[in-house]
């Protein structure tokens, strides 16, 4: 067009020379170079046409919307707070989990299209381009434990897909493309034998293959179930407390149970104290006492007779005798009390008592300190009611000078 436009203003000089110049009025000179100025015009906008055929025709590529069609592609730049609790990022562990129920969309910065990534579980991966629905499928595996993914196809060496998230500092939502080096764990990019940066992507957005979900599904089937989850602790909660509760009134009411178990029975042993303690100042009582302490003093004194140690001497045993005779005399005289039925309720209490213990001490023949103190307080005790009974209480002393 250039060409053309140098060519049509060189006419016009060439024609204007060659007139003559008394031919040449003004008029006819504004004429032709209007002339020429229509041509020029005409040039430049038949040229404009043309350019904008040529770009028209060398942009344009061909679309096709089917690969795209009844899929809800969720982005993260129209997501919130809970895109961590429905998203990709809630099942990275385990990631079979992940790659089971979401495919990933990725899109270089400098591209207005984005690829979307479904892994299968028969081990292939198809990443599709969403504005052209052109395919290619790669075989994948992964390390537990690692957002590292190998993708592999025939007659090609093996290529590393890093997936990160929010939680990246570094790389947030990126996908990152290595090929693979001598050093699996490198990434100097100095090193050749280290692992090499192919490519770096953005992540920006995911799709749910289970169910093929909204943001906004997604969303309130994740309130739902927080509710839900919500409910069930409420309850147990309540149930665990109404157990604490029962428990709590249950050893309550062990220890009322308890406590009452036992002021009856305190209750109990101090009116048989009571009653054993006015039994025992009775006459009766006296003269049931006397003979428990006879009896146990006459066991001791045949535990020991014919020992040169001996817990009751001969002299201490005659004045025992004496007393009890004195003691049983005083009361039956004055209480009429039957003296026999006494005696034989006191041999039974002998029996269960004190018999088998005497028999001990006589078979072992051995000095036992601690009999002679038991004795000494049983013969205290029979003198103490033979001076209150028969003697009336402990006299005065006696002047005898």
């Amino acid at each position: 067009m250039k060409i053309l436009k140098i060519f049509a203003l060189f006419s016009l000089f060439t024609n204007l020379l060659l007139f003559d110049a008394n031919a040449v009025t003004h008029e006819k000179f504004k004429k032709q170079l209007k002339n020429t100025k229509d041509k020029i015009n005409k040039l430049n906008k038949n040229s404009s046409k043309s350019k904008d055929v040529n770009v028209k025709n060398k942009t344009t590529s061909k679309t096709d919307t089917t690969c795209r069609q009844g899929k809800n592609f969720i982005f993260f730049g129209k997501t919130d707070k809970y895109v961590s609790a429905v998203g990709p990022e809630k099942f990275q562990v385990p990631q079979k989990i992940m790659f089971s129920h979401f495919s990933f969309l990725s899109q270089r910065p400098d591209k207005n299209y984005f690829v979307e990534y479904v892994f299968k579980p028969n081990g292939t991966v198809t990443a599709t381009n969403m504005t052209t629905c052109k395919s290619m499928t790669y075989n994948w595996v992964f390390k537990e434990r690692s957002s590292r993914i190998y993708l592999s196809r025939a007659n090609r060496k093996d290529i590393q897909m890093t997936i990160y998230f929010s939680q990246s500092s570094r790389y947030k939502y990126k996908i990152l493309f290595h090929s693979i080096g001598q050093y699996s764990n490198c990434y100097n990019y100095m090193n050749p034998q280290c692992n090499q940066l192919i490519a770096e992507t953005l992540l920006v957005g995911f799709r749910d293959l289970k169910e093929n979900k909204s943001y906004a599904q997604l969303k309130d089937a994740y309130f739902v179930k927080v509710a839900e989850l919500k409910k069930k602790k409420e309850q147990e909660r309540l149930a665990a407390q109404k157990k604490r509760e029962a428990e709590i009134k249950a050893r309550e009411d062990a220890e009322r149970v308890r406590r009452e178990k036992y002021e009856e029975q305190e209750r109990k042993r101090q009116e048989a104290a009571k009653k054993r303690a006015a039994y025992l100042s009775s006459p009766e009582g006296i003269l049931e006492s006397s003979y428990q302490n006879y009896m146990v003093i006459k066991g001791f004194y045949e535990a020991r007779k014919g020992y040169v140690l001996q817990y009751v001497n001969r002299s201490q045993f005659s004045t025992a005798r004496s007393q009890i005779k004195a003691i049983e005399k005083k009361l039956v005289r004055k209480h009429r009390l039957d003296s026999d039925k006494i005696w034989n309720k006191t041999s039974q209490w002998y029996k269960q008592k004190w018999f088998s213990t005497i028999e001990l001490y006589k078979s072992s023949g051995t000095y036992n300190q601690r009999a002679t103190g038991i004795v000494k307080l049983l013969i205290m005790s029979l003198n103490s009611t033979y001076n209150k009974v028969v003697k009336g209480g402990p006299s005065g002393m006696k002047k005898d000078f």
